[in-house]
């Protein structure tokens, strides 16, 4: 009798221990958040030898740049939610090589081959960021900071949120991050280790921000914003719409006061006729006006340090460097992601002088179009594809795409560096409740006309000492 009862015991025990057994075992029933993502495979810099002037000359071969070459990347995920079940998948046959639990602002580096082809697995929502590293470095983690240039999904989907959670990346001085507002905002910025910044943002203000390498941050926010990292360099990246997906008629981002005669820009591709307005965000000055023809391209070079753009008809917004390497030596590459929502039709710039690889995600049966081309990716597959120019893409059901490309010369080349945030398949559909606001010829951020005022008196004074020093 005391056996039987011992033996019911047993199995009662095993039977309350089963559910958590199987909430945690997400290989066999598919996770909420799906997060897909590629370590480039060419993770490396080819550099042209100098002249004894010191100027680079590209008849007399490539050499490795020594900071620059590595046979690995990293997949950061840092948690935001208590309790949060992560595993991590490799390609061939979604190999499991990693189970972990997170609770809030803790992280996970995992690191993986140049080539490997990952999904990221949680029951809650997580932030997952792809990037790699510098082949020379000094710092004590043995891990030299490496800028993203991205946009950082919401914890509620999409790229426009009151909540976000992030691994910051960047050199010890700077400000990379920012901050956009789309309504009037107080802005709370949570450290790892309980270090806390809190501000105001107007509607349409921005703020700059420097943040500590590889510590994880919550930011949390009472009003729409979005979350950038990055300068506007030679490297490719796709914008968000501010009213949610990245086919829209507003968009925010950091531009540039000069620029250089390389091939780069800001690339504004509509499928119908589009009037543009390009706005100096800081000062709420309109710069530049555009029409955009529909199926058509133009490139646009604001100068500006932050710009806002509008459209009258839905466009596709993109930084892109198209790959040329004159004049001198230029160089442009990118590691980017663009959502495309079921039967949405997205045009899309591929840099026209570079091997360009797109990688097509799909968590359900996907018919995908790209112009005339049609195609299946399987559940929970990928499809890679090779192509250049500007094309239109669509997709029977929602997809993934990240785009990955180097310059053509030299054919051996590779890429120098990336981080990109790595958005969940199922955040493409998501839609931003947002109430936007609209930009007002001259009602520029207060901040700025008084960063303006303290320059304008700081000449004055400087030019007054100066007067008063020639008198004596």
């Amino acid at each position: 009798m005391k056996c039987r009862i011992h033996s019911l015991l047993g199995i009662l025990i095993l039977l309350l221990a089963l559910p958590s057994a199987q909430q945690f075992s997400m290989g066999t029933k598919k996770g909420k958040y799906t997060y897909y993502g590629v370590i480039p495979s060419r993770l490396y810099l080819l550099r042209p030898y100098r002249t004894t002037h010191g100027a680079y000359d590209i008849s007399k071969g490539w050499h490795i740049d020594k900071n620059w070459n590595t046979n690995e990347g990293y997949v950061a995920i840092i948690g935001a939610e208590e309790k949060t079940h992560v595993e991590v998948y490799t390609m061939p046959g979604w190999k499991l090589i990693k189970r972990l639990t997170l609770e809030p602002l803790k992280k996970s580096l995992i690191t993986l081959p140049n080539g490997t082809i990952f999904k990221v697995l949680s029951d809650k929502p997580v932030g997952v960021m792809a990037f790699s590293k510098n082949s020379n470095s000094n710092m004590s983690s043995g891990i030299y900071p490496v800028l993203p240039f991205t946009y950082y999904p919401s914890i509620g989907g999409g790229y426009s949120g009151k909540r976000f959670v992030l691994m910051a990346s960047q050199e010890l001085d700077g400000e990379p991050h920012m901050i956009f507002a789309l309504e009037p905002s107080e802005v709370t910025l949570t450290r790892e280790d309980g270090k806390k910044q809190v501000f105001k943002l107007e509607a349409n203000g921005f703020k700059r921000l420097a943040l500590k390498p590889f510590m994880a941050y919550k930011i949390e926010s009472t009003g729409n914003i979005m979350v950038f990292s990055g300068w506007v360099t030679p490297r490719t990246y796709f914008i968000p719409a501010a009213e949610g997906g990245f086919l829209g008629r507003r968009f925010y981002t950091p531009s540039r006061t000069s620029w250089s005669y390389t091939d780069y820009g800001f690339r504004i591709m509509a499928l119908e006729d589009a009037k543009v307005k390009i706005w100096n965000l800081e000062f709420r000055k309109l710069i530049m006006e555009v029409r955009v023809k529909g199926g058509e391209m133009a490139t646009v070079k604001p100068k500006a340090d932050v710009i806002v753009v509008e459209s009258d008809k839905p466009i596709t917004f993109e930084f892109a460097h198209s790959g040329d390497i004159t004049p001198l030596f230029s160089y442009g590459c990118g590691v980017t992601y663009i959502g495309v929502r079921k039967d949405e039709v997205i045009p899309v710039y591929m840099p026209l002088n570079s091997t360009v690889e797109l990688y097509i995600f799909a968590s359900k049966d996907a018919i995908v179009k790209i112009d005339d081309m049609q195609f299946r990716v399987k559940a929970d597959g990928y499809f890679k594809q090779t192509m250049r120019g500007v094309h239109r893409i669509t997709a029977d059901n929602d997809i993934i795409v990240e785009m990955i490309h180097w310059p053509l010369i030299p054919k051996e080349q590779g890429i120098q560096h990336f981080g990109v945030a790595v958005p969940p398949i199922e955040s493409v559909s998501a839609t931003s409740h947002v109430e936007l606001s609209p930009i007002i010829q001259g009602h520029g951020s207060m901040l700025a006309y008084l960063e303006v005022g303290v320059i304008m008196l700081t000449s004055i004074a400087a030019g007054f000492l100066y007067m008063k020093r020639k008198v004596k």
